[in-house]
């Protein structure tokens, strides 16, 4: 009979139990329904009155009703309880499991319902990512529950029977929490342990300081980033601001200057994620562009791009890098934003193959902007496919739509003197380079906020300046037009070469020869003549009316007795020159360009392949290239119908010679009465450089005997200048032609 009233009273606590908490699970969820929410406040509001209502029932167990067992299993226990709990006695089950755990999965259906509707619950969002499973999901929520109310500070350590006023959530309780509600199956306790899980990779704060505790009391704690996704709108990327910025997506409805590229990388982005993964690898030179693609890419999936310098991030300690990575992760897996690295070390690395690891473990596929292709050594550490896209050079139509969207970016105009087709014309500019120039020279517009031909240009020449090293040096360009006396035929054939830089554009582009000229767009002149007739001035000149810089290859540092380094040298030289827009002269250009020979010997077979390269590279190169000789009988016919132009600078006749003495010599110089350019031009036939230098040391005579530059001082320098050739008696030819005159 005892035993029987017994029983009764169990059965009793049983039955006011259960009716209890149905009446509790009723007045916190009235009505629940699997509609989505409204908005994230409401979102917040439900799934912290699941955690309230889990809370204030494992309060009332502990103290009320100690025999119904929920596998507390993270408990802190009084005294009492410790040794309630290891006395051999029969335990009740928890009768209410499965109408809590219809109440969870209904808020996770709610979720899931306000995410397919793309409703901003970043919660929600999180919960639904498939990155979390059901007690994963309870351990964020009671991590989220802390950093939003310090109410739960008190209320974990009384569950916890702390000593402590507040308390962090932990694992251990965790635990004792999904006890009320989740299946034996759906707590595996295991995965709150692991380190590389999502939970504790991406969301949760590794604990601080030494553990001096079990695993079980391990701290639930947000990270910063984390819970500001979860609160707030605000885009700061914290600390990730070191080596990382968040883009805006580029909406192109009607983009003129990248057609084939976006289609291309969307299509091979959708590719690699119906594949399982991989990296699209974005090949291109510095300014090209990658970048701006990948932000159309983020236009077309409505997110935005995460670009990250991964030099830079490696650059930190071992710990930094981890916060970055776990912040990637946080940005691409719950911010949904695009992942796009940059700037990747040359050397395969531990910290590198750590990015790519963690980054591809969790998502699916990357983006690498880089200057050259994935190598192999990076190759074997990526997961799945690698896309490799190279971009292709802009036109000079796409060029100057970009050149006007660069003013408008920046709130300037072009001045009347401004050709935009003359511009794209002689500087071939990537869109970097473009925006950059524009960018410098709005910083030095005055008020209007003009620019002027002048202050473009230099800028630009400024931007694609470049560093040749021992192999050429650039050649100022002082002289114009007026400066240089030559044949008409050949200054009207220089001027066809000025025409064929400027209107570049308007030939390829709206006449169409472009189609017809795949490659060997460039221009390739040459200058031929005895030496000092003026072949330098012409390009000094060439350069100076075209507004490009020139540089004179130094061909001793090009050339040399070792088979195969010629050719390597000149490589060098057309590679760095690639993206300058500079003319490249090469004076006295018989040692590089001579007649190619019947192969006689090995060393003419290796001397026809320098040519033949050499030849290649002229014709490849971009811009102008200058080749000056004395002796056009060097060049043999191939090599001749292969240049652009071929232009005489001869030795001047007399009436050129009379110009060429009256040029010589400055305005302010005191010159003699007796001087007479005419006897001088029909007396002695001489270069223009010999002109020139025969006035100058006649003037350093006069300057040293304090006297007008005579005709006297005149005379012994043209002698001197005639001997340096071989020439004797050109001073007795003055005197004969002034007494003949």
């Amino acid at each position: 009979m005892p035993k029987k009233n017994t029983g009764d009273k169990i059965e009793k606590e049983k039955q006011e139990q259960k009716q209890k908490q149905l009446k509790l699970s009723e007045i916190y969820f009235p009505g629940l329904t699997g509609d989505p929410f409204r908005d994230r406040a409401e979102e917040k509001d439900y799934y912290l009155r699941f955690i309230d209502m889990l809370c204030l029932i494992s309060v009332d167990l502990n103290e009320n009703h100690p025999d119904i067992s929920i596998d507390r299993v993270g408990s802190i226990f009084t005294d009492e309880q410790l040794m309630r709990s290891i006395e051999p006695h029969a335990h009740i089950a928890y009768p209410l499991r499965e109408e809590l755990r219809q109440v969870y999965l209904r808020l996770l259906h709610k979720s899931e319902e306000s995410y397919g509707r793309g409703i901003d619950v970043p919660l929600s969002e999180i919960m639904q990512s498939g990155m979390l499973d059901k007690l994963e999901g309870l351990a964020l929520l009671l991590a989220f529950a802390a950093s939003s109310s310090r109410k739960y500070e008190r209320i974990f350590a009384v569950l916890r029977a702390g000593k402590e006023e507040c308390q962090r959530p932990t694992i251990g309780l965790c635990l004792d929490l999904a006890a009320l509600f989740l299946e034996e199956e759906d707590r595996n306790s295991a995965v709150l342990f692991k380190e590389d899980s999502f939970l504790k990779a991406v969301l949760l704060k590794s604990p601080e300081g030494s553990r001096t505790y079990t695993e079980m009391a391990d701290p639930l704690v947000l990270r910063a980033s984390v819970l500001k996704l979860l609160c707030s709108n605000d885009d700061d990327l914290g600390e990730l601001n070191r080596c990382a910025e968040l883009m805006m997506p580029v909406f192109t409805g009607e983009d003129t200057v990248r057609k084939e590229e976006p289609e291309e990388l969307k299509n091979a982005y959708n590719g690699l994620l119906t594949a399982g993964g991989g990296v699209i690898n974005i090949c291109a030179a510095e300014g090209s562009g990658k970048r701006y693609l990948a932000r159309i890419l983020a236009g077309e999936m409505s997110c935005r791009l995460l670009s990250v310098n991964v030099s830079a991030m490696l650059s930190y300690n071992w710990d930094m890098q981890s916060e970055f990575l776990g912040e990637i992760l946080i940005r691409g897996m719950l911010a949904g934003d695009l992942v796009y690295l940059y700037d990747l070390p040359s050397a395969l690395e531990n910290g590198l193959i750590r990015t790519f690891t963690t980054l591809q473990d969790k998502l699916p596929v990357l983006i690498v902007g880089n200057d050259t292709p994935i190598d192999g050594s990076l190759m074997r550490i990526v997961r799945g496919g690698i896309y490799r896209l190279d971009l292709k050079p802009i036109g000079d139509r796409q060029q100057k739509i970009l050149w006007e969207e660069a003013a408008d970016e920046y709130a300037v105009s072009y001045d009347d003197d401004v050709d935009l087709d003359e511009i794209v014309s002689k500087y071939t500019m990537n869109p970097g380079r473009i925006f950059q120039a524009v960018r410098n020279s709005a910083g030095m517009a005055g008020p209007a906020g003009n620019l002027g031909r002048e202050l473009l240009q230099e800028q630009i020449r400024r931007i694609c300046s470049v560093d040749f090293g021992d192999s050429a040096k650039r050649l100022e360009s002082p002289f114009v037009w007026e400066d240089l006396i030559i044949e008409p035929e050949s200054e009207m054939l220089l001027k066809q070469v000025c025409d064929r830089v400027r209107y570049k554009s308007r030939v390829n582009e709206d006449f169409g020869f472009g189609a017809k000229l795949p490659y060997g767009r460039g221009l390739s002149v040459v200058f031929y003549g005895p030496p000092g007739t003026g072949k330098t001035m012409a390009a000094q000149v060439l350069a100076n009316t075209l507004g490009l810089d020139i540089y004179r290859i130094d061909l001793s540092q090009v050339s040399s007795k070792y088979i195969g380094e010629t050719e390597k040298n000149l490589g060098a030289v057309f590679d760095a020159a690639k993206n300058s827009n500079a003319i490249l002269f090469f004076d006295e250009a018989d040692s590089l360009f001579s007649k190619r020979t019947n192969v006689s010997s090995s060393n003419d077979r290796y001397a026809n392949a320098e040519t033949s390269y050499l030849l290649q590279k002229v014709e490849e190169y971009s811009g102008v290239s200058i080749l000056a000789t004395n002796n056009m009988q060097n060049f043999d016919a191939a090599f001749k119908r292969r240049m652009s132009f071929i232009i005489p600078i001869g030795l001047p006749d007399e009436p050129t010679r009379v110009q060429l003495w009256k040029k010589a010599f400055p305005k302010n110089a005191p010159l003699a009465k007796d001087v007479d350019f005419e006897v001088l031009s029909k007396a002695v036939e001489m270069s223009g450089s010999s002109i020139k230098s025969a006035a100058v040391s006649a003037a350093y005579m006069a300057a040293a005997a304090d006297s007008k530059i005579n005709m006297e001082f005149i005379s012994i320098a043209v002698d001197r200048e005639c001997l340096k050739n071989g020439r004797t008696g050109a001073r007795n030819d003055i005197l004969r032609v002034m007494m003949e005159g």
